[in-house]
């Protein structure tokens, strides 16, 4: 389930039709929870080798907690994003509180930023216990999220025009 609104399925085939509503910042959303949900993937693996343990067993957990978390954030502001853009569509047709609802419709995409760059941080603690086959996972990850901290970006940018 990609929010409480859409299926991966729905959302994709609402992304790609017509409809201005989910746009860019949703889609950066789901890029960056996916990146995330890489990361826990690693993490998970990780946890389950015997030779992770002490410190390193610790360390793992957390970054797979603060993972998990910003997975969630992630989830959350695909709709957010959506209901925010949603407003600002609605602000343009009446011609009322144009200048507020520019600044909500950019709010989603700047915490996706943020989110995103936590995200980022996160998964490179977990790369000294990688190795290579799961370093690959990480390095999608970390693609995913940079890709969505850029589609963020240009989303908030344009917003606040």
């Amino acid at each position: 389930m990609v929010s409480s609104r859409w299926s991966i399925e729905k959302f994709l085939k609402r992304l790609g039709s017509s409809e201005p509503v989910p746009g860019g910042g949703s889609a950066a959303a789901l890029a960056a929870a996916l990146g995330c949900s890489l990361g826990g993937m690693v993490a998970h693996i990780l946890l389950s080798r015997p030779r992770i343990k002490g410190a390193a067993r610790s360390s793992v957990w957390k970054e797979l907690r603060a993972l998990d978390s910003l997975s969630r954030e992630l989830q959350r502001l695909i709709e957010r994003d959506a209901r925010a853009y949603e407003g600002l569509l609605q602000a343009q047709r009446s011609g009322r509180s144009v200048a507020a609802a520019r600044r909500r419709a950019a709010g989603s995409p700047r915490a996706i930023c943020a989110a995103a760059t936590k995200a980022l941080r996160r998964i490179d603690r977990l790369a000294p216990w990688a190795g290579p086959y799961l370093g690959s996972d990480l390095k999608a990850g970390r693609a995913l999220l940079r890709g969505a901290f850029e589609a963020a970006r240009v989303t908030a940018e344009i917003n606040l025009k």
